[in-house]
């Protein structure tokens, strides 16, 4: 008789925690590509990739992120331990393998910063006790220079709880046997600080990650469907992984390369744009009355010293002010000004006298009225008689 085999599913057989991992590590090549951040560090451009960091020397090895001020090219890293599933507690050996390997690049000068670079623990979707867990490590953060404090507001009965003392013991267990049984309040508080726990709900057909994933791609070419774009990332960085290799923009196929490329954006110089006014209010312009003034005249040519003269004199102000006016008016969108060989007009005359009419004063009609009277005496040199004297 045949005995009939148990179904299981990946994750509970091992393959889970390989795809997931491929996942994140994808997830962190497409930030890279197009100009996204790493949690967890200064918002500076990623630079660099590294996948299975053991052959570079790290412990906490599935990927190192590489992060670079464009100004200063100061460089900062996140050591990345993916584990989809993970128990923290006192018993747990997979836990304590992370935290031995954490420790481990914590305390080493040569792949770590301490208070520049971080250590993460990314896992999936974080359960009520792992959020606890990042309670903790936040808190830390909190008082990054009083480790007595720390600890002391763990150990408040109010202020705290039982889980987060739990959670607490089990980092401080397992710290405790990577530093071989010795472990100070200072080191414990100074390691928490750099420390995170992330939840990522990925190795699905959906998700909140995979969901802002294909937002990032398809801001560069949105007729290529994302999720296709993203599956190619993910079968290059799992073949990159293969090879404990690294990953930089410049290592990309060509047929990524090409979707991830910043359009050039050229503005045209603010000096060389003129603004102008739609339908224009002319009522309720600046230089209404001037205009209005204008209105009574109708016409003048610049070239003309008489025409000059009068126009100063109506207006009350100089004709380079008032030049300057009507050029203003003159580039307005259903300007009521032309120019055209030196000669302004007003243009339509009946309409804006009907809407500037009531701008024109008694003083100002007397004005007008002084003009035109001393303007119409003078005789027309056109006009004027040579008589020739009598032929001999």
């Amino acid at each position: 008789m045949t005995k009939n085999k148990n179904l299981s599913n990946p994750f509970s057989t091992g393959g889970g925690g390989v795809h997931f991992e491929a996942h994140v590590q994808a997830s962190f090549v497409v930030l890279m590509l197009t100009g996204g951040y790493a949690p967890c560090l200064p918002c500076w451009p990623i630079t660099e990739i590294k996948l299975q960091g053991k052959i570079d020397g790290f412990d906490t090895d599935d990927f190192i992120v590489v992060v670079e001020n464009s100004g200063n090219k100061e460089r900062r890293k996140l050591l990345g331990q993916v584990k989809h599933s993970i128990a923290i507690t006192q018993g747990s050996d997979l836990f304590g393998d992370v935290m031995q390997a954490a420790w481990n690049d914590f305390q080493n000068p040569d792949v770590f910063v301490k208070g520049k670079d971080v250590i993460a623990l990314i896992t999936g979707p974080l359960s009520k006790t792992d959020s606890e867990v990042a309670w903790l490590l936040n808190h830390a953060r909190a008082n990054p220079n009083d480790a007595a404090r720390f600890f002391g507001n763990i150990a408040t009965a109010y202020f705290s709880s039982d889980v987060k003392r739990e959670k607490l013991d089990a980092f401080r267990h397992h710290l405790t046997i990577a530093n071989s049984g010795i472990l100070t309040d200072e080191d414990f508080h100074r390691f928490l600080k750099n420390f995170y726990l992330l939840g990522y709900d990925l190795g699905e057909e959906e998700g909140v990650v995979l969901s802002l994933i294909n937002s990032h791609i398809s801001q560069f070419k949105p007729e290529s469907p994302p999720r296709f774009v993203w599956s190619r990332i993910l079968e290059f960085t799992n073949n990159r992984n293969h090879h404990t290799g690294r990953i930089t923009r410049n290592d990309l196929p060509e047929e990524l390369s090409n979707i991830f490329v910043t359009e050039l954006i050229i503005s045209i110089p603010e000096s060389l744009t003129m603004p102008q006014l739609a339908n224009a209010d002319w009522a309720q312009h600046p230089d209404a009355t001037c205009l209005a003034l204008a209105v009574l005249i109708g016409a003048w040519n610049e070239k003309s010293k008489c025409d000059i003269e009068v126009i100063t004199q109506l207006l009350g102000i100089s004709y380079d002010v008032w030049l300057q006016k009507a050029r203003e008016i003159l580039h307005c969108t259903d300007s009521p000004l032309s120019l055209k060989n030196g000669i302004w007009k007003v243009v339509n005359r009946t309409e804006l006298w009907n809407l500037l009419g009531s701008r024109i004063l008694d003083q100002n009609l007397e004005t007008f009225k002084s003009l035109a009277v001393s303007t119409l005496k003078e005789p027309d040199p056109a006009f004027e008689v040579v008589v020739q004297p009598p032929c001999p």
